[in-house]
């Protein structure tokens, strides 16, 4: 609803402010029962309450980014929920006249609207507008479905078409901030940067990230039709659905026993695989390691913390988060392994959250230089808080730190070699790696 009221003269429907129109009231009809929607957001306004201190304890895995997820969205926390207390309420909000209001509204509808109303919709409508009312782009409303298709996908196996997307907070467009490779996305020529400006002809402007993820996704469609925004074009391109296995981390020996390692994203598995991926090159005598963190927007705290484990010695700091509270949550190497090769990164300006986090230890700990692009700068953590009816919410709840105490957000780190690619020659990149002029600099700082 974009207007802020009801016009019988008009022939859009919407809530009016106070200052906005004034017309006398409706015909009285019976009373509509509002108790449930009323019920439900009051426990949404508890939640929200909640001093987040009191869930730290709760963390079960850290998310700092989403395929077809919502992505970077880049920081976030899966926690439990703790027991609520209206005394633990950071700020007070009128509940009764929140209440009231609902009931006006619902008993407008009920008189004048014209068409059928699906309750469910309603009632999820209010917890979803409530959270956008918090005018954070990374706080999320997740309804039960929504939240058993986010751990879904970050278990890494999903139904979809094997994109990251976000919101782009200047457009308001659904953006693709990553592709996988060898996936329906990449063969239909999906690209990162691409702006999704529709999804089976809905306007993605008017939707939120879930709701873009859930119409690409949705079950009775064997493929999704997407209107492509791209250098001044718009474009159509039908992708089909398939079980998607993301393989989130690819590795190769590189000539002069230089490893490559790409990360694309952070999801339960990536750790183990990048581990594999370490050890299996170790196995062959490597000289020096490149991790490749270009379009990595992000994911898993824990699966970023363990990759670090392997190269940091144990007990060493590797990131640590601060609330609004100053209450500080520290995570430390794990590992007695370690690895002492000479290590380059690859960045670029979809380098975000996660890959952050892992680019500032590293860098200090002076263990890489780091080449390509200033990276997207994302350093606030959400966190989502399951509820008991199986929907979830999604809020930023802290801020996270480097090891010697940097916070990036909205700032990124410069790289220490600056290599400046277009969208053209990222296309040629891809086709012939050879033309990959940022991987050239980084294998030339071996020699």
């Amino acid at each position: 609803m974009n207007n802020d009221y009801y016009d019988e003269r008009n022939d859009s429907a919407g809530y009016y402010s106070p200052e906005g129109y004034d017309r006398k009231p409706a015909p009285k009809k019976k009373k509509a029962n509002v108790a449930v929607i009323v019920l439900a957001v009051l426990l949404v306004l508890a939640l929200i309450a909640i001093p987040l201190s009191a869930a730290a304890g709760f963390v079960l895995g850290s998310r700092l980014g989403s395929s077809v997820r919502p992505k970077h969205t880049h920081n976030s926390s899966y926690t439990q929920s703790p027991e609520l207390s209206t005394s633990d309420k950071a700020s007070e909000l009128n509940n009764s006249a929140i209440a009231d209001k609902l009931e006006k509204l619902e008993s407008l509808v009920d008189n004048y609207y014209l068409t059928g109303v699906d309750n469910n919709k309603l009632e999820e409508g209010v917890y979803d507008g409530f959270v956008k009312g918090l005018e954070d782009k990374y706080a999320e409303y997740y309804s039960p479905k929504d939240y058993q298709d986010l751990l879904e996908e970050d278990s890494g196996t999903y139904q979809g078409i094997s994109v990251t997307v976000m919101k782009d907070p200047g457009t308001n467009y659904a953006l693709i901030e990553g592709v996988f490779k060898n996936t329906p996305a990449e063969k239909a020529g999906l690209k990162p940067g691409d702006y999704i400006v529709t999804v089976n002809g809905k306007e993605t402007t008017d939707m939120s990230i879930s709701e873009v993820v859930a119409e690409i996704k949705r079950p009775d469609k064997k493929t999704a039709l997407l209107k492509i925004y791209r250098e001044g074009k718009e474009i159509e391109v039908e992708v089909e659905k398939t079980t998607v296995q993301i393989e989130t981390v690819d590795y190769k020996m590189l000539d002069n026993k230089i490893g490559y390692i790409e990360v694309t994203q952070f999801l339960e598995n990536t750790d183990e695989k990048f581990i594999e991926a370490v050890n299996k090159l170790e196995q062959q005598n490597m000289k020096g390691l490149i991790i490749d963190f270009r379009d990595d927007g992000g994911g898993l705290v824990d699966s970023c913390v363990n990759m670090l484990s392997r190269i940091i010695p144990k007990g060493e700091l590797l990131t640590y988060t601060e609330d609004k509270y100053g209450n500080r949550s520290e995570y430390n190497s794990n590992s007695d392994k370690t690895l002492t090769v000479p290590m380059v990164l690859l960045v670029n300006e979809n380098t975000a959250s996660a890959s952050e986090i892992f680019t500032g230890c590293l860098i200090d700990y002076n263990l890489a230089k780091t080449v390509g692009m200033k990276t997207y700068g994302k350093g606030i953590v959400q966190s989502v808080i399951p509820m008991s009816d199986g929907s979830a919410l999604k809020l930023t709840t802290a801020k996270y730190y480097s090891p010697k105490g940097k916070n990036i957000h909205g700032v990124g780190f410069e790289p220490d070699y600056k290599v400046e690619v277009t969208d053209e020659q990222k296309a040629a990149m891809r086709e012939d790696p050879s033309k990959d002029t940022q991987l050239k600099k980084a294998i030339s700082l071996f020699k």
